[in-house]
């Protein structure tokens, strides 16, 4: 599909923040002085004696093993901040800022802003000066990196390669670039002869694995390399989304076991877990609700890479909440 952009795409992180509290994760894009889910006060700090350096070290101990025991009791009467809070990944980089890598990105409009679950996707391929290679309708293009390409901010980075292989990477995209004919606006079909393939015949010419090996099949470079990105980006969109309606996200969670240790040591969670499991709004692979899905006979569109993986059931790229 000829790609187009918006005018309105966000470039840069907008700053998602989230915290756990009162056994809720809160997502927010600036932290509340209140918790929005118990009411209390987000304080996490705990009093300590400015006095401490003049005790000797046998007066400090028992003194730290004191406070220690009244900031566990505390902690059994009233909410704790379980978590100091972080700023959740920006998933989406600039296309331009990583030299022979695999880019992805709408076909219309931006991640955050315009995609949907039936917005179609345009892949490219970068050199290792930050160019941008393409292929759609208007036929075979390059975009400079000095030009920056708005409709290139937010991408998402689908594989690249290190450093000793930038040179060889660019000979075989000049070598698939030069098949004029090939690549040329008349030879553009959309439904077999389109971004998807220009992209799997560089990476099959190109010979590095993984990504050659999964290039080999439409449905496993799907599976392997482009749903793993695409499920992570269609939960942060959902997040944002929610958060730019309502400025704040509540995710309820189960308490855990008391018979679990008690005190700050135990409290210590995984920041991208909890970003993982924050929406249940995005269907990776191995689904429940996408292993059965029909084929359409399409191209690469659709946010599903339809009609290019063959006649297995596809995997679902990602499903927006709206």
């Amino acid at each position: 599909m000829l790609a187009t952009t918006s005018t309105a795409t966000i470039t840069s992180d907008p700053g998602i923040l989230c915290f756990h509290h009162c056994y809720v994760k809160v997502f927010c894009f600036t932290l509340p002085h209140i918790c929005p889910h118990c009411n209390e006060p987000l304080d996490a700090d705990v009093d300590v004696d400015v006095n401490a350096d003049a005790d000797d070290s046998a007066s400090a101990s028992a003194r730290a093993d004191a406070d220690l025991k009244a900031e566990l009791d505390r902690s059994e009467q009233k909410p704790r901040l379980l978590l100091l809070p972080f700023r959740l990944p920006y998933p989406f980089v600039r296309a331009t800022q990583h030299p022979c890598a695999i880019v992805l990105r709408p076909s219309t409009g931006d991640f955050l802003n315009d995609y949907s679950n039936a917005t179609d996707l345009h892949i490219a391929v970068t050199t290792s000066g930050g160019d941008i290679v393409e292929f759609d309708r208007i036929g075979l293009r390059r975009h400079r990196r000095d030009d920056n390409p708005p409709e290139w901010r937010q991408s998402l980075l689908v594989g690249d390669v290190p450093e000793p292989w930038h040179d060889f990477w660019d000979e075989v995209l000049q070598q698939i670039c030069a098949q004029t004919v090939r690549w040329s606006i008349a030879s553009y079909a959309e439904e077999t002869h389109n971004c998807y393939a220009f992209v799997l015949a560089f990476l099959q010419a190109l010979g590095h694995a993984p990504l050659s090996e999964a290039a080999r099949s439409k449905t496993t470079f799907c599976e392997q390399c482009i749903v793993p990105r695409t499920t992570t980006a269609g939960k942060y969109i959902s997040l944002y989304r929610k958060l730019r309606r309502s400025g704040i996200y509540v995710h309820r969670q189960q308490p855990r076991h008391r018979n679990k240790p008690k005190g700050p040591a135990s409290a210590v969670l995984n920041p991208s877990s909890s970003y993982a499991h924050s929406s249940d709004s995005c269907d990776g692979v191995g689904s429940s609700r996408s292993g059965n899905q029909k084929l359409p006979a399409k191209g690469y569109s659709s946010g599903s890479a339809a009609g290019i993986t063959g006649s297995r059931p596809r995997p679902t790229l990602c499903t927006i909440e709206e």
